[in-house]
């Protein structure tokens, strides 16, 4: 694969994460006490509305000139919107207009990350993305989704222990600029879709066609779930194990479907779930270890040759008596 395609996957981490990374470094140098002069905009906008603007252009001129046949007047259409969205919603950064223009966002990163992968000739997933999220939920698929919370709610623990030893947000909703709940509790919804294909399909996929080798596969990984994390402070150290669990479960099934659902479910329990909700994050710990030992696909290679391998015990049969 020509390094070309690994350029235009930075360009569209670039495109749909740019402003976010910068936003994120920019508060986690708040934290610790050290001033960011960033070239910014002249006037107050919607960042999010800036990114999905780029996009939209972006993928309105691969609709106009298409590389993988014909497109329709459907394509065209949606993708002009976005572009027509994001610039209505530019001036705005309101927390509405920042919540509708990330909503937005998400679908149309997807598209677009989908679009780069097929130039290189390769694929994000199987099929069409709605029944690669909602079908064909088999042992590996439910073991992928398990072993992902597990390791989201490893981190939550790790990262709870990390924020005593250096600077840390007291409260995420505040450090997003989301104080209303229910627009934060929209935006924590989608950042399934909205990270999981950029920031771990996308790469992964890319840097594997180009034969790069498993550890800086998932260094970068790592490091893109980590940055736009930042503004968390200290414990944003701790989405290394969620980003290393999902490139995991990524690379042994082949299906981004089970991560993004197990992204949505964890931020849907850590809104809504309380205490129980807690309580069930933690049980996945060892649930996953269970499901593990009967997924051949999710299961690493070492687990599945120990399978494979182990000896079956004699069991003692007991011997019966003649039919009377």
């Amino acid at each position: 694969m020509p390094k070309s395609s690994l350029a235009a996957g930075a360009a569209v981490l670039a495109v749909l994460f740019g402003t976010h990374f910068a936003a994120a470094l920019n508060d986690f140098a708040d934290l610790v006490g050290v001033d960011i002069d960033w070239p910014g905009f002249p006037v107050p906008v919607n960042l999010p509305a800036a990114n999905l603007t780029a996009a939209g252009i972006w993928l309105l001129f691969r609709t106009c000139r298409p590389t993988h046949g014909r497109t329709s007047a459907r394509a065209t259409g949606l993708t002009a919107g976005f572009a027509i969205a994001g610039l209505l919603l530019l001036p705005n950064p309101g927390q509405v207009a920042d919540t509708a223009a990330t909503v937005l966002l998400a679908a149309a990163g997807a598209w677009l990350c989908a679009q780069v992968a097929a130039d290189a000739d390769v694929t994000l997933w199987r099929g069409r993305l709605p029944g690669e999220i909602v079908r064909r939920w088999d042992i590996n698929a439910v073991t992928a989704c398990t072993v992902m919370l597990a390791g989201q709610s490893t981190s939550m623990l790790l990262g709870g222990w990390i924020a005593q030893f250096g600077p840390a947000a007291t409260d995420q909703a505040d450090a997003t600029g989301l104080p209303n709940p229910v627009l934060f509790a929209t935006q924590a919804l989608v950042a399934g879709l909205r990270e999981e294909i950029p920031l771990l399909a996308l790469p992964a996929v890319l840097m594997a066609a180009a034969r790069r080798p498993a550890w800086q596969i998932l260094l970068v990984v790592c490091a893109l779930r980590m940055v736009p994390h930042a503004y968390l402070g200290a414990p944003a150290l701790a989405t290394v194990v969620f980003a290393g669990v999902a490139w995991w479960m990524y690379r042994a099934t082949g299906r981004i479907g089970p991560v993004i659902v197990a992204h949505t479910l964890y931020n849907a329990t850590v809104l809504f779930g309380g205490a129980l909700g807690g309580l069930m994050l933690l049980a996945t710990i060892p649930g996953a270890a269970l499901l593990l030992l009967h997924a051949r696909e999710a299961a690493p290679a070492w687990l599945r040759r120990w399978i494979q391998d182990k000896p079956a015990r004699d069991r003692p049969v007991k011997a019966k008596g003649p039919a009377l």
